[in-house]
């Protein structure tokens, strides 16, 4: 069996061959492309298997390699941890991710397939775009703000706030820029309702997707980003796995009789952690069980505290549905 740690980067990688004793074969720079990758991985005329550190890239790597080889997704933070260095280069780092998958060390992470792919590519399309429309109204409500005027509407964007910015006494230069940013801003309505569209489609034949709209604050666009997210459910052992990936957990530090512990980790997937605690926003405006969960706990912690609470143990019940099928109870949140 040969042994290949892949240093990936964007126009090339970096790989280290190893025998199965150790033994160096060669180590040198290869460039991103298929035939280049295929010829380098044809000279061997063992089996080998290929160490790749998690990154945007391994999708196209995978791809281009083919099936001539076995390839091995791997958790970048938990190998940094293992083989932490002071001396760091590209070299260095693929010869220590050869070492390690020849002794079988490497902490796996798991290799998303080409649906779940496509899905996040498609939940994080739409949340991006109604990030940047967000950047765009604040743009305006900064120019509205350095001409010290002030507005009565709720939503500066509907009709009659449109009406009103039309007639506000602007000076030429800033009614310019505030009519660019309407007009992007109508054009990003625009790829947002597609979008919508395109998750209502989705929900209408996901059964998944309709099992979890029954959790109190998770709607269409949220059941779909947690599928996205998520991938197969089988991967996560129990519910505080599937907490730690969302990194909704109290970071712990303990030795001996000492004991630390501190706010959420943060550590895993970003999205999951986001669309998790705006469902506990909505779940606490919606949901009377929720609710009362919420303002019990916000008597004794930061609003900020609580409202992570209610995330986790709304993700909690995700779990429960998507592994064992069972149904959200609000008896729960007593």
């Amino acid at each position: 069996m040969i042994h290949v740690g892949v240093d990936l980067h964007q126009r090339f990688c970096y790989m280290t061959a190893l025998d199965s004793r150790g033994r160096q074969l060669n180590a040198q720079a290869v460039p991103n492309e298929a035939a280049a990758l295929q010829a380098y991985f044809r000279q061997f005329r063992k089996p080998v298997q290929v160490a790749v550190e998690a990154c945007s890239f391994w999708p196209a790597f995978r791809a281009a390699v083919g099936q001539q080889v076995e390839v091995r997704l791997v958790h970048s933070l938990r190998v940094k941890a293992i083989a932490a260095a002071k001396l760091k280069n590209d070299r260095v780092d693929s010869a220590t991710l050869a070492h390690l998958l020849r002794c079988d060390l490497l902490p796996q992470a798991w290799m998303a397939d080409e649906e779940t792919r496509g899905l996040r590519q498609q939940v994080r399309l739409r949340a991006t775009l109604v990030r940047q429309r967000t950047r765009l109204k604040n743009q305006v409500h900064a120019i509205l703000h350095q001409q010290g005027l002030r507005h009565r509407f709720t939503d500066l964007f509907g009709r009659a706030g449109r009406q009103w910015l039309q007639q506000a006494p602007l000076p030429a230069v800033a009614q310019k820029a505030v009519s660019t940013y309407v007009e992007l801003i109508d054009h990003f309505n625009l790829q947002i309702e597609q979008q919508d569209r395109a998750v209502q489609q989705f929900t209408r034949s996901e059964e998944r997707a309709k099992w979890l709209m029954t959790i109190p604050g998770i709607g269409a666009y949220s059941a779909m980003m947690l599928l996205a997210e998520i991938g197969t459910i089988k991967r996560f052992a129990n519910k505080r796995a599937l907490s730690n990936y969302a990194g909704l957990v109290p970071w712990v530090r303990e030795s001996a009789d000492k004991r630390r512990s501190g706010g959420i980790t943060r550590v895993g997937s970003p999205w999951l952690r986001w669309i998790m605690v705006e469902a506990a926003q909505t779940a606490v405006r919606t949901s009377p069980a929720v609710a009362g969960y919420f303002q019990r706990l916000s008597r004794r912690k930061h609003r900020n505290v609580a409202i992570v609470a209610v995330a986790h143990k709304l993700l909690v019940a995700v779990w429960a549905l998507l592994q064992h099928g069972e149904c959200f109870e609000e008896g729960n949140f007593k």
